[in-house]
């Protein structure tokens, strides 16, 4: 192992699994991965120690030692205290102090960010966004999710919940959010839904057309607010993406203001798969 490299792990706190990798900068060592708890907070705090205790053995074999922990966790933070102030999917950790907690729990330094922000960061860094300064990250997951990378860094508003598209209003009659008509949509069961439209169900297939098509919106929204040069999708529902893409595609063209911006505006995956939060968590280890 090289000396002047930075060992650190990152936990990816999602609503239905948490991930963590081993990281030495440039490649994941090892990886591991665990169900969220549902039933209370204690067992989440259990849950992350299993996760972390066999990273932790890998790097007593290899004999590397580990600088901090990084932290994503979904929902919206305050960086100064490291608590989760809300979150949509985990409503055991609304204003629990997790990284303070954490740091009890492990001895190690706890650095806490939005799982949106985690995952922009990957992929503007060392992924598909990587040579663009200007990037809003997009998860559709569990959750709605997002981050917006300016000029080298994640950017974080002074009170916390920026890049959080899942509270957009999407629908002025109904006033519901995106985040809300998402589960609505989905039936808090994605993986569930697409299986059903992929073998023919009429009701599955309109049900992502129609988030397709609320899902255009909100990136209309984000494109016409902030002129990203690209938006990088992530998070498990991408792998059922040609259910609504296209449709989310178009409609977010129709409704974009500037011709330059609804001409140049990329839309990308990400390429570096299920751990892009973690490894996200992991770089906040400096």
């Amino acid at each position: 192992m090289t000396k002047n490299k930075t060992y650190s792990i990152g936990i990816d706190l999602g609503g239905t699994k948490m991930s963590a990798v081993l990281f030495d900068g440039e490649e994941v060592i090892m990886d591991y991965t665990l169900a969220t708890p549902k039933d209370n907070l204690e067992h989440i705090f259990v849950m992350m120690l299993a996760l972390i205790e066999p990273l932790e053995e890998k790097a007593k074999e290899l004999k590397i030692k580990i600088s901090g922990i990084g932290l994503g966790a979904a929902g919206v933070i305050d960086y100064k205290e490291g608590k989760v102030l809300y979150s949509p999917n985990i409503s055991l950790i609304d204003g629990v102090c997790l990284a303070r907690e954490l740091e009890k729990r492990t001895g190690f330094p706890i650095i806490i960010d939005n799982d949106g922000n985690c995952f922009t960061r990957t992929v503007a860094t060392l992924g598909v966004a990587k040579k663009y300064d200007n990037v809003y990250g997009f998860i559709v997951g569990t959750g709605v999710g997002g981050g917006w990378w300016l000029n080298g860094d994640v950017y974080r508003a002074p009170f916390g919940g920026s890049g959080e598209p899942g509270e957009m209003i999407i629908d002025f009659n109904t006033g519901i959010k995106l985040e809300e008509a998402y589960h609505k949509l989905t039936q808090d069961n994605p993986a569930l839904l697409a299986e059903e439209a992929y073998r023919g169900d009429v009701l599955a297939e309109k049900s992502y057309e129609e988030l397709g098509k609320f899902l255009g919106l909100a990136l209309a929204n984000i494109v016409n607010l902030i002129a990203p040069e690209v938006i990088v999708l992530g998070g498990g529902a991408v792998n059922s993406s040609d259910l609504f893409l296209s449709i989310a595609k178009k409609t977010m063209r129709e409704n974009i203001s500037s011709s330059e911006a609804r001409k140049n505006i990329k839309i990308l995956k990400s390429k570096i798969g299920k751990h892009a939060g973690a490894i996200g968590a992991a770089c906040l280890v400096k």
